[in-house]
């Protein structure tokens, strides 16, 4: 029982990061439904991609992640934002430092309030809003992956805690994680990333490789709920912006290879361009940027995007804005 007693003693008196490769599992709630990340941590840790983590291939990474009063990766907490940011492990900046993270370069680009909210659902801000924990902002951006189906807006999820998290419940939740016991059971059975290389460039590894589903036959049903957002902004007087973001197999499809490159985000925007939902075509720009570029902006051992990814969609987001001036002011 020495040894087991030992690592215990490691989940009490080590830093929460002690057994993870990354600091999203480091700081995850996991006795909490309401808060994603313990609230207003500051960590900085060395970590690797979700992919190759525990092989030769991983890459070593300096990531510095600061979480709010509300457990979103936030510098601070923002009660009524200019701009509202909705979406997932992209928006959170999974792989990506605090500073590069699109939140921020959205901040600095814009010159306004930006608040991010993720991993969340759109219901997830109308819970909030009702409740009074935010106040409405002026513009919503509303991201989502391409592997992803958006929830009803008629789904109201569990409402998020508003009370403040005490040390003991994050200190209580850390020790019963078990993340030591954890660490053991995966090193002796040698459990590691199970990142797919790419036939074409083997350094490049992916989730699913040529295994990756879209959901086509779901397609109407994601336009029709985005196109519900957009409704609901508009009953608010919100501005509302679609933004997609393409898997990193549809992105390099060649590496995989896949004999055509996945079409399905383009045909959305098309849906909802139509639909005069404004949107920002990821799958484009990445396109245009990979012609006259080589520099990767997707990391190599993760599933998301760079800091180069980032900083592109960022940009682009920036001048849309600017094109619609009056708009989105």
């Amino acid at each position: 029982m020495l040894p087991v007693m030992g690592l215990l003693s490691g989940d009490i008196f080590l830093p929460m990061d002690a057994f993870t490769h990354r600091p999203w599992e480091a700081l995850l709630f996991s006795s909490n439904k309401n808060m994603y990340f313990y609230p207003n941590q500051s960590l900085t840790k060395q970590s690797v991609g979700d992919l190759c983590h525990h092989t030769p291939f991983a890459i070593k990474k300096n990531e510095h992640w600061i979480t709010d009063a509300l457990g979103f990766r936030n510098n601070s907490f923002i009660k009524k934002p200019e701009v509202l940011i909705i979406g997932d492990s992209y928006i959170v900046g999974s792989s990506i430092t605090q500073d590069s993270t699109i939140t921020n370069l959205l901040a600095r680009g814009l010159n306004k309030k930006v608040y991010n909210m993720a991993p969340a659902n759109f219901v997830d801000f109308i819970d909030l809003l009702n409740r009074g924990i935010i106040e409405k902002p002026k513009t919503i951006i509303y991201a989502l992956n391409e592997k992803g189906i958006p929830s009803s807006i008629n789904i109201l999820n569990q409402t998020r805690s508003v009370e403040d998290v005490s040390f003991f419940s994050v200190f209580k939740d850390k020790v019963k994680r078990l993340y030591s016991l954890k660490y053991l059971n995966a090193r002796v059975n040698g459990k590691h990333g199970k990142g797919v290389p790419g036939t074409i460039d083997s350094s490049m590894f992916f989730q699913y490789g040529n295994e990756v589903k879209y959901y086509y036959e779901k397609i109407m049903n994601v336009a029709n709920t985005i196109q519900s957002y957009k409704d609901y902004c508009d009953s608010l007087r919100i501005k509302f912006i679609f933004l997609s973001l393409p898997n990193k197999e549809t992105v390099y499809f060649d590496k995989i290879p896949l004999e055509t490159q996945p079409n399905y985000l383009l045909q959305l925007d098309s849906i909802l361009r139509k639909r005069n939902v404004k949107t920002i075509n990821t799958l484009e720009l990445f396109n245009n940027y990979r012609k006259s570029n080589y520099k990767l902006i997707y990391h190599l051992d993760d599933t998301h995007w760079n800091a180069r990814g980032v900083a592109l969609v960022s940009k682009n987001i920036v001048e849309f804005m600017s094109t619609y001036t009056e708009q989105f002011q």
